[in-house]
């Protein structure tokens, strides 16, 4: 099973303030100039309150912060740093609203103040406002054109947008600005992947991961652009780190073991499918993976379960019918592997794999002119496929066409001449039509391929 690409989550960072009021530091970011700051001066109280409501915020300790800002205000309610931090702490309570109306009130008396109209951005975007959040960060960048933070949200709401070409553009000005920006790089990096450009996107994530090794979020997109880059030795082991420092990662837990079974590691694949479907149940895609994996085991029975949860969730999805179909063969239950292999070939009516594991089914069900019909359609798609053919003649001699299986067993023999069974049952054909001396030929070339398999023909 190849590995599928990754649902990229892009991160949009907090914006660098102008001045000391921040609640994260900025990444050697240059700072935005003092544009439309507060008009007059702040009390000492006031300012005491803002900075302790500050330190407050880059604690964590988001109600403590808005606290604080609120009593800095009431001292000074145009104190428009205070309003900004305010609106910061109610964004990261996930008050996004309220926050917009505080920045807006900031705005009011600050508004050349490029973070904060890239603090508004951000707040937006947690509100979904993509098409507002762009108007805000056009202003910053407009105000500032050398704030990469405020490029780097604005490149990311323009590719909520489907503003691609114009999202990059905006992550490679934030990234001249700032090599060192790890947002930039990974939103780059994540959008080149999605877009099929597994090389240049490596080149951008991987800097991210040397910049910032323990980012969980790096790292993950970082594996995804190893695996789609072949490296998957190497994504394998980022993916064990992912989940190493974040267990409950359900996703990741998934992606490693499609990179597993791509490496035919189907014990540790099923393994990680497994942890992955304990975080969260209802993944089609997994437990379909989780059944191929037990499929390529052997181990039958233990297929089944996933397999029809994976059905339930999505029901017309073509391989986990197929899956079930060979499943239910395997088991001897051909009326349910018939039911399925005839869903999926409704979905893929040319699909060879459907096709053969059906006529199988039909076959075993001495279902012989359908088990023919769709042998012969099957090798229309695939004509150079010895077992088709060898099928195909197992079909014919059983409805009583001996003719027709002796050409489709030497065909079959011809496209693969050790194919001892075919041989066997070529002279077996031969037999029926009376030509004992040609079948005792193949009866002997069948016991030398394969000494088990003894000639019917009496030779005294």
């Amino acid at each position: 099973m190849k590995c599928r690409a990754l649902v990229l989550t892009l991160i949009l960072a907090p914006a660098c303030p102008a001045n000391p009021t921040t609640w994260t530091p900025c990444r050697n970011t240059p700072d935005p100039p003092e544009r439309g700051s507060t008009s007059t001066e702040v009390p000492d109280e006031a300012k005491k309150l803002n900075h302790r409501g500050l330190e407050r915020l880059t604690k964590r300790e988001y109600d403590a912060s808005v606290e604080l800002f609120r009593q800095a205000l009431k001292i000074k309610p145009d104190y428009a740093d205070a309003l900004n931090n305010l609106g910061k702490a109610l964004d990261a309570l996930g008050k996004d609203d309220e926050a917009i109306g505080e920045f807006d009130q900031a705005l009011k008396l600050a508004p050349e103040n490029a973070v904060i109209h890239s603090n508004k951005g951000l707040a937006l975007s947690h509100e979904g406002k993509f098409e507002e959040a762009v108007a805000s960060y056009r202003k910053a960048v407009e105000i500032h054109d050398q704030f990469t933070e405020a490029h780097n949200g604005l490149g990311a709401n323009l590719l909520h947008l489907g503003k691609t070409d114009e999202a990059v553009g905006e992550f490679r000005k934030a990234i001249q600005i700032n090599p060192k920006n790890v947002d930039a790089l990974n939103n780059l990096g994540t959008t080149l992947l999605e877009e099929n450009k597994p090389e240049e996107a490596l080149v951008h994530l991987k800097r991210a991961h040397k910049l910032k090794p323990d980012a969980t979020d790096v790292m993950e997109n970082y594996a995804a652009a190893l695996g789609a880059n072949g490296h998957t030795g190497e994504a394998i082991s980022a993916y064990q780190k992912v989940v190493a420092k974040q267990p409950d990662h359900a996703a990741a837990w998934a992606h490693l073991g499609y990179l597993l079974s791509s490496e035919q590691r189907y014990a540790e694949a099923a393994e990680s499918y497994q942890k992955s479907l304990a975080l969260k149940h209802d993944q089609a895609e997994v437990l379909r993976a989780l059944g191929f994996a037990e499929i390529n085991q052997g181990k039958w029975k233990e297929a089944n379960g996933p397999l029809e949860q994976s059905l339930a969730l999505k029901p017309n999805d073509f391989h986990t019918l197929v899956y079930l179909g060979s499943v239910y063969s395997q088991e001897k239950n051909h009326v349910k592997a018939v039911a399925n292999y005839e869903k999926a070939l409704a979905l893929k009516p040319d699909d060879v794999d459907a096709l053969t594991g059906l006529a199988g089914s039909q076959l075993a069900l001495n279902r012989n002119a359908e088990a023919t019909a769709n042998y012969q359609k099957a090798m229309s798609v695939r004509p150079n496929d010895p077992n088709i053919r060898f099928n195909l003649g197992t079909a014919l001699f059983n409805k009583g066409n001996y003719q027709e299986a002796v050409a489709s067993y030497r065909e079959a023999v011809r496209l693969k001449p050790d194919l001892a069974n075919a041989h066997y049952n070529l002279g077996m054909s031969l037999l029926r039509l009376n030509d004992t001396k040609t079948a005792q030929a193949e009866f002997a070339e069948a016991q030398r391929i394969d000494p088990s398999l003894n000639s019917p023909i009496d030779k005294d």
